[in-house]
Protein backbone atom coordinates (compact mmCIF):
# COMPACT_ATOMS: atom_id res chain seq x y z
CA UNK A 1 0.00 0.00 0.00
CA UNK A 2 1.15 3.51 -0.78
CA UNK A 3 0.12 6.66 1.03
CA UNK A 4 -1.22 9.60 -0.92
CA UNK A 5 -0.38 13.24 -0.45
CA UNK A 6 -3.12 15.86 -0.53
CA UNK A 7 -2.03 17.23 -3.89
CA UNK A 8 -2.77 13.89 -5.59
CA UNK A 9 -6.36 13.96 -4.30
CA UNK A 10 -6.80 17.63 -5.18
CA UNK A 11 -5.52 17.23 -8.74
CA UNK A 12 -7.81 14.22 -9.28
CA UNK A 13 -10.89 15.97 -7.88
CA UNK A 14 -10.36 19.45 -9.27
CA UNK A 15 -9.20 18.32 -12.72
CA UNK A 16 -7.30 21.60 -12.93
CA UNK A 17 -3.98 20.53 -14.42
CA UNK A 18 -3.94 18.74 -17.78
CA UNK A 19 -0.96 16.54 -16.91
CA UNK A 20 -1.11 16.02 -13.13
CA UNK A 21 -4.89 15.65 -12.97
CA UNK A 22 -4.84 12.92 -15.60
CA UNK A 23 -2.04 11.06 -13.79
CA UNK A 24 -3.83 11.33 -10.43
CA UNK A 25 -7.15 10.19 -11.93
CA UNK A 26 -5.46 7.16 -13.55
CA UNK A 27 -3.86 6.29 -10.24
CA UNK A 28 -7.16 6.39 -8.36
CA UNK A 29 -9.09 4.50 -11.02
CA UNK A 30 -6.32 1.87 -11.19
CA UNK A 31 -6.38 0.97 -7.51
CA UNK A 32 -7.12 -2.67 -6.79
CA UNK A 33 -6.80 -5.27 -4.06
CA UNK A 34 -3.08 -5.73 -4.75
CA UNK A 35 -2.31 -2.01 -5.04
CA UNK A 36 -4.53 -0.05 -2.65
CA UNK A 37 -3.71 3.45 -1.49
CA UNK A 38 -3.98 5.09 1.92
CA UNK A 39 -5.24 8.49 3.03
CA UNK A 40 -4.27 9.71 6.51
CA UNK A 41 -6.25 12.06 8.75
CA UNK A 42 -3.81 14.96 8.13
CA UNK A 43 -4.31 14.55 4.38
CA UNK A 44 -8.11 14.60 4.80
CA UNK A 45 -7.88 17.73 6.93
CA UNK A 46 -5.62 19.48 4.43
CA UNK A 47 -7.87 18.39 1.54
CA UNK A 48 -10.87 19.94 3.27
CA UNK A 49 -8.97 23.09 4.23
CA UNK A 50 -7.65 23.73 0.70
CA UNK A 51 -11.07 23.25 -0.88
CA UNK A 52 -12.71 25.54 1.67
CA UNK A 53 -10.07 28.25 2.08
CA UNK A 54 -8.42 28.43 -1.33
CA UNK A 55 -11.21 27.28 -3.64
CA UNK A 56 -14.04 28.60 -1.46
CA UNK A 57 -16.29 25.64 -2.17
CA UNK A 58 -19.71 25.85 -0.52
CA UNK A 59 -20.70 23.29 2.10
CA UNK A 60 -22.57 20.94 -0.31
CA UNK A 61 -19.63 20.85 -2.74
CA UNK A 62 -17.15 20.26 0.10
CA UNK A 63 -19.24 17.42 1.45
CA UNK A 64 -19.59 15.97 -2.05
CA UNK A 65 -15.84 16.04 -2.60
CA UNK A 66 -15.16 14.21 0.66
CA UNK A 67 -17.94 11.70 -0.01
CA UNK A 68 -16.51 11.06 -3.50
CA UNK A 69 -13.16 10.18 -1.95
CA UNK A 70 -14.75 7.85 0.58
CA UNK A 71 -16.47 5.97 -2.22
CA UNK A 72 -13.31 5.19 -4.22
CA UNK A 73 -12.77 1.46 -4.16
CA UNK A 74 -9.45 0.31 -2.68
CA UNK A 75 -8.73 3.74 -1.25
CA UNK A 76 -8.26 3.14 2.46
CA UNK A 77 -8.60 5.80 5.13
CA UNK A 78 -7.18 6.28 8.56
CA UNK A 79 -10.18 6.19 10.90
CA UNK A 80 -12.70 5.72 8.08
CA UNK A 81 -15.66 5.64 10.49
CA UNK A 82 -14.50 8.86 12.14
CA UNK A 83 -14.26 10.62 8.80
CA UNK A 84 -17.70 9.31 7.84
CA UNK A 85 -19.28 10.51 11.09
CA UNK A 86 -17.59 13.90 10.79
CA UNK A 87 -18.85 14.20 7.22
CA UNK A 88 -22.42 13.45 8.32
CA UNK A 89 -22.12 16.07 11.06
CA UNK A 90 -20.78 18.58 8.54
CA UNK A 91 -23.49 17.80 5.97
CA UNK A 92 -26.22 18.47 8.51
CA UNK A 93 -24.71 21.87 9.24
CA UNK A 94 -24.14 21.07 12.90
CA UNK A 95 -20.38 21.58 12.94
CA UNK A 96 -17.28 22.14 10.87
CA UNK A 97 -15.78 18.97 9.35
CA UNK A 98 -12.34 19.55 10.82
CA UNK A 99 -13.68 20.26 14.31
CA UNK A 100 -15.77 17.11 14.17
CA UNK A 101 -12.81 14.99 13.04
CA UNK A 102 -10.61 16.32 15.83
CA UNK A 103 -13.21 15.79 18.55
CA UNK A 104 -14.32 12.36 17.35
CA UNK A 105 -10.78 11.10 16.89
CA UNK A 106 -9.72 12.36 20.32
CA UNK A 107 -12.74 10.65 21.84
CA UNK A 108 -11.92 7.37 20.07
CA UNK A 109 -8.39 7.56 21.42
CA UNK A 110 -9.62 7.93 24.99
CA UNK A 111 -10.01 11.66 25.57
CA UNK A 112 -12.99 12.55 27.73
CA UNK A 113 -13.28 15.92 25.96
CA UNK A 114 -11.45 18.14 23.50
CA UNK A 115 -10.64 21.54 24.95
CA UNK A 116 -10.81 24.55 22.64
CA UNK A 117 -10.90 28.34 22.56
CA UNK A 118 -13.24 28.11 19.55
CA UNK A 119 -16.66 29.10 20.89
CA UNK A 120 -18.51 27.88 17.81
CA UNK A 121 -16.82 24.49 17.95
CA UNK A 122 -17.49 24.13 21.68
CA UNK A 123 -21.13 24.97 21.08
CA UNK A 124 -21.64 22.69 18.06
CA UNK A 125 -19.48 19.62 18.77
CA UNK A 126 -20.76 17.56 21.66
CA UNK A 127 -17.37 16.40 23.00
CA UNK A 128 -15.66 19.80 22.76
CA UNK A 129 -15.42 22.05 25.78
CA UNK A 130 -14.59 25.74 25.86
CA UNK A 131 -11.44 26.53 27.82
CA UNK A 132 -11.96 29.88 29.46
Amino acid sequence: MRGLDTNILLRAMLDDDPVQSAVAQRLLSGLDRETPAFVSIPVMMEFFWVLRARYKLPRPALAGAIRSLLEIEHLEFEAFDTVGKALTTFETGIADFADAVVALRNQELGASATLTFDKAAAHSVRSMELLS
